[in-house]
């Protein structure tokens, strides 16, 4: 399908949901076993941001970004047994390099489990570009104790909060500031209930290599079956993802009013997804290494101001140290979170000021080379539809180096968040 061909349809498509919806003027209809909800969402945010002088790796050391995004969702039934959801998007960003997902749009997922053929960017102009998609768009059966879901919907394997290493199929970065809306993959998933309090899942997700063309390699195939004992959901999980095999597990309960919940699996490479493990050249580098990716920690929350505070640990096996991050970068699979180093600490909180006003903070550390990065924000509940965010990202460490007559702007990395940028942001949220 050619991309102007492509175009018409998802525009056509998006322009006949728009204008149910507006007839509908946004609200619920009902006529028997049929029902449809339209609802919409608008956000838009602005961000300065301060680059680290670090040569030629920034082009400014004063820069902006922007985006704001529409989306138009649709939730219904289609019968007794089967309920249908619609998540479209269209907007416009601005994001200059090595933005590192903390201010991502709808337009930005980079996946290989999220054809081309359901979205659509226009050209770049002064680093601007417009978007318009389907971030998830879904059928779901459900015939007790079976259900079935298919299309493209949010796929999360992870229990833990900051360091997710379970979310295999396009997570979140760690530092993201609007965490609404987890984008869609294409996907089946089959799911059974033996039991009140035990889970059977299997789920399949297409994948497509360069050029969007789908690929057994890029392809993922996990299942994960989970029960509740000693008031803890206990669960495992293993199968293929892209270029790699996985064997996982993860717990979530509470000790007293202590929130305990822990996460991990171990990967084999399997470039081809042919079983030959380790088979993995990365390019004519060195082939990549059987890895584990753990991470734990515990949550309280404070009946005083709504207020919660919680500490989480995360282990990678695969990352580096400083001097090594380089080489670690040849290393990341796809739908890895970047993270350069093996040991990280992160320290989240919160408390209600007022009850329209409520102050987060977030910190994490490089537990190896001590940078880190502390986000602070501040919600402001302008109306029961409205709110409003802004605040602070704040990085430090220390900073990259290069060898005198290095082709390269960077030879040596000393710390993983000395290479990122201070941001002052401000968001509005709304919903309708």
């Amino acid at each position: 399908m050619g991309r102007s061909l492509r175009t018409f349809v998802l525009v056509s498509f998006l322009a006949t949901v728009s204008s149910t919806a507006l007839s509908l003027g946004i609200v619920e209809n009902e006529n028997g076993d049929f029902s449809l909800e339209a609802t919409g969402s608008a956000r838009i945010t602005g961000v300065y941001l301060i680059n680290p002088d670090i040569g030629e790796i920034y082009s400014r050391r004063n820069d902006g970004l922007g985006n704001g995004v529409l989306r138009l969702m649709l939730d219904g039934d289609l019968g007794q047994h089967m309920t249908f959801h619609v998540n479209s998007f269209a907007g416009f960003s601005r994001q200059p390099l090595l933005d590192g997902g903390s201010f991502s749009d709808a337009g930005s997922s980079q996946t290989p489990y999220r054809t081309e053929y359901l979205s659509w960017n226009s050209g770049t102009e002064d680093d601007v570009r417009g978007f318009t998609g389907l971030d998830r768009f879904s059928l779901h059966l459900l015939a007790d104790p079976l259900n079935l879901t298919v299309g493209r919907f949010a796929v999360n394997h992870s229990v833990t909060y900051i360091f997710t290493p379970n979310d295999f199929f396009a997570p979140m970065s760690a530092t993201a500031i609007n965490r609404i809306y987890k984008p869609g993959v294409d996907a089946i998933k089959a799911g059974w209930s033996p039991g009140m309090l035990s889970t059977i899942e299997l789920v399949g997700v297409m994948g497509s290599s360069v050029g969007d063309e789908p690929s057994w390699a890029q392809s993922a195939v996990v299942l994960r079956a989970g029960t509740v004992l000693w008031d803890f959901e206990w669960a495992a999980l293993g199968g293929k993802l892209a270029e790699r095999w996985m064997a996982g597990f993860s717990f979530q309960g509470e000790i007293k009013t202590v929130g305990v919940r822990g996460e991990g699996h171990v990967g084999f490479p399997d470039a081809n997804g042919d079983g030959q493990l380790g088979d993995l050249q990365n390019g004519g580098q060195a082939p990549k290494n059987a890895y584990a990716h753990l991470a734990g920690g515990v949550d309280h929350l404070f009946p005083w101001r709504n207020a919660s505070l919680g500490m989480e640990y995360q282990f990678i096996s695969d990352g580096g140290k400083p001097g090594s991050y380089l080489a670690r970068a040849t290393r990341f699979y796809p739908d890895d979170v970047l993270f350069m180093g093996m040991h990280y600490v992160g320290v989240t909180g919160g408390f209600d000021i007022l009850p329209i006003l409520r102050v987060n903070a977030v910190a994490l550390f490089n537990a190896y080379d001590l940078s880190g990065m502390g986000f602070l924000s501040l919600m402001y509940n302008m109306s029961d539809e409205t709110d409003l965010i802004f605040g602070a990202m704040i990085p430090w460490g220390e900073k990259p180096t290069a060898d005198a007559g290095s082709p390269l702007p960077i030879s040596r990395i000393e710390s993983e968040f000395g290479l990122a940028s201070f941001a002052a942001f401000l968001e509005m949220r709304s919903y309708f």
